[in-house]
């Protein structure tokens, strides 16, 4: 019913209109007697109910119409008032609400008195104190609801961004990571290709072969470092060193964790240390995630694929298709995007028919696999 209503704010408005019109017609013979009716009183129920849609933004200025339809014409409209009190509790503060209710209920009391004597004051304030409580805790609970609702959705926009901004902050630390690691290696591929040009000079004359194959390995170690440093180029760093490790000791090391890994290999590993870097931080990352949040897998199948485009894949068969609550900041498969989009790959990771599944390509270019 509400969402109803959201949708149609004019159809409700035009409802309440013509509710209090038609109840203010006859609302002073019904309270009053006949001998009170105002000969005009169609003209002023018209303006208090044609009033009442201005409710939402001017709830002062159509409480004050109500009221002074009631005492400039002997106008009663109970139902425009407690429209109106409703109105200044929903969209205004709790001290507007106490000066309007404290406001109106004297002017309307005195009226009364005036009007019918001290005989209609019980009436009034019985008829009146009832409409003014209910009007304003129905208000006052609207706008209590629509305050919290509020501040939820201003809480989750909040939690949005501090999210995007902790995203954008962790692949800033990686690519300094990364970075810095770029670094070390283009460093030691540089002080290589020096000592190996100072040694094919020292023995050019003595030995031309072994100086041949000297420069032919410091070219190739050129090429790796100028790739690397394509890489690194606008990127900052301030990270630790992350070298890459053996696949055996890691999967071994699972396995005395009680994760029944399986390792399955297709074609010679890449000779790149950054693409080994790469492999290696996948499935470190994959098997981490797999032994806290796979459901009693029987099997997590580590297979990598290196007879084109290197391809990873870990995947578990831990029961269902939705892992454990992350206790995590998701800042590992952070990492894998940021590595991966490096080197032009991309990384998928979500649930299968049984359990999950971490996917990597890898594209590989000539120079990837050139020695």
């Amino acid at each position: 019913m509400r969402a109803f209503w959201a949708r149609h704010p004019r159809l409700g408005s035009g409802i309440v209109v013509v509710l209090c019109f038609v109840t203010g017609l006859g609302s002073d013979v019904l309270l009053w007697g006949p001998e009170r009716g105002n000969p005009w009183g169609l003209t002023v129920n018209a303006v208090v109910a044609l009033s009442l849609l201005w409710r939402r933004s001017l709830p002062w200025a159509v409480l004050a119409v109500v009221v002074a339809g009631d005492v400039l014409a002997g106008n009663t409209q109970v139902l425009a008032y407690g429209v109106a009190m409703y109105s200044l509790a929903a969209h205004r503060s709790l001290h507007a609400v106490t000066a309007g209710t404290l406001g109106s209920l004297l002017v309307l009391g005195a009226e009364t008195v005036h009007r019918s004597g001290r005989d209609g004051l019980g009436t009034f304030l019985f008829l009146y104190g009832i409409t003014v409580i209910g009007s304003v805790l129905v208000g006052a609970n609207v706008a209590t609801r629509r305050r919290y609702v509020r501040a939820l959705l201003d809480r989750a926009a909040q939690l949005a961004r501090e999210k995007e901004q902790e995203g954008r902050l962790a692949a800033a630390r990686e690519r300094a990571r990364i970075a810095h690691d770029l670094h070390d290696i283009v460093a030691h591929n540089l002080t290589i290709m020096v000592r190996l040009a100072d040694g094919a000079t020292a023995v050019a004359d003595v030995d031309p072969q072994r100086s041949r194959k000297a420069v032919e390995r410091a070219a190739a170690l050129g090429r790796e470092a100028m790739k690397d440093m394509r890489r690194l180029l606008g990127v900052l760093h301030d990270g630790s060193p992350d070298v890459p490790g053996d696949l055996e000791p890691l999967v071994e090391t699972f396995r005395i964790a009680g994760l029944p890994v399986t390792l399955r290999r297709r074609g010679p590993d890449p000779v790149s240390p950054g693409l080994q870097r790469v492999v290696f931080r996948t499935v470190q990352e994959a098997l981490t995630n797999a032994l806290r949040y796979a459901d009693h897998p029987t099997e997590v199948l580590v297979d990598l694929d290196y007879t084109g485009p290197i391809r990873i894949a870990v995947t578990d068969d831990g029961r269902g298709t939705t892992p454990a609550p992350s206790v995590g900041s998701e800042q590992g498969l952070i990492a894998l995007r940021e590595r991966a989009a490096l080197y032009g790959g991309t990384v998928e990771a979500g649930p299968r028919a049984v359990g999950w599944a971490v996917r990597v390509t890898l594209p590989l270019s000539t120079e990837d696999t050139d020695e």
